[in-house]
């Protein structure tokens, strides 16, 4: 005589709606997000963009909620609309550029007070930057400073090998 498998069967399709049901909760995450505001959102785009510059698809969901957020105090949202159609383009420079205009800052000047950052934009345009500030971090170095830096890679690597073999 067999025993019916029907009330086991039950559990297992119970516990199975139970293990998607929980699963299923981080799809939810973006909820909260309603109640952030777009100033906060669009300094995290830019963050993004700074820090991750791979991580398009992220930037992209902080501008579009952004553009959803209901609290729009200190950003000028035409300019994250411009951002939004300068990402989707694949400009990652002109998208932050806007993405800074649009919460007031000068784009390319020092942050000496964060919080002129969410101010609104100045009444004058902002000055340019000079080239030679524009190009920091793009110039690779040759000349002396090529060699130099050669030379002290090789010694560093080079002790090191020492130190290694020594502690053998």
């Amino acid at each position: 005589m067999t025993r019916p498998r029907r009330p086991w069967l039950l559990v297992g399709v119970a516990l199975a709606w139970l293990a998607i049901a929980t699963l299923a909760a981080p799809a939810s995450a973006h909820e909260g997000e309603k109640n952030t505001p777009a100033g906060t959102l669009v300094q995290t785009a830019i963050a993004i963009l700074r820090t991750q510059p791979d991580q398009m698809d992220a930037a992209a969901d902080k501008i579009n909620d952004a553009l959803e957020a209901e609290g729009h105090e200190g950003v000028d949202i035409d300019r994250v609309k411009q951002a939004q159609a300068a990402l989707q383009a694949g400009d990652l420079a002109k998208t932050e550029l806007l993405l800074e205009q649009a919460l007031g800052a000068c784009p390319g000047q020092p942050v000496t007070n964060p919080t002129s950052i969410r101010a609104k934009l100045p009444q004058t345009p902002c000055p340019t930057p000079a080239p030679h500030e524009l190009a920091l971090g793009r110039v690779r170095p040759h000349g002396a400073t090529r060699a130099s830096l050669l030379a002290v890679g090789a010694v560093l690597i080079l002790g090191g090998l020492a130190l290694t073999r020594r502690t053998r």
